[in-house]
C-alpha cells in the first residue's frame, strides 16, 4: 500500500492505469489502494473531461474518438 502512495508522490500526477502497470497489478487491485488514501486525503482524484487532452482537433465531434473522461491521481 505505501509503495503505491509513495510512487503517487513521485509522480506527482499518474493515471490509474499507469499505476497499475507499474507494480503488474490488474487495475482493480490497485483502485481499492488509491481510494483508502484518497480517504486519507494524501492523494486527490482528478478528473479530466476529454477537450482538454484531445489534441488531434481533427474532427467536427468527439464522437469517434476512443477518449474517455481521464481520472488521475495526484499527490496533496
Amino acid at each position: 500500500m505505501t509503495s503505491i502512495r509513495d510512487y503517487v508522490q513521485l509522480k506527482g500526477r499518474v493515471e490509474l492505469q499507469d499505476i497499475a502497470r507499474h507494480f503488474r497489478l490488474p487495475e482493480s487491485a490497485v483502485f481499492p489502494i488509491l481510494s483508502f488514501w484518497v480517504k486519507k486525503k494524501v492523494i486527490k482524484i482528478i478528473t479530466v473531461e476529454q477537450p482538454y487532452f484531445c489534441q488531434s482537433k481533427k474532427c467536427d465531434d468527439c464522437s469517434n474518438c476512443n477518449f474517455n473522461n481521464k481520472t488521475i491521481y495526484a499527490w496533496i
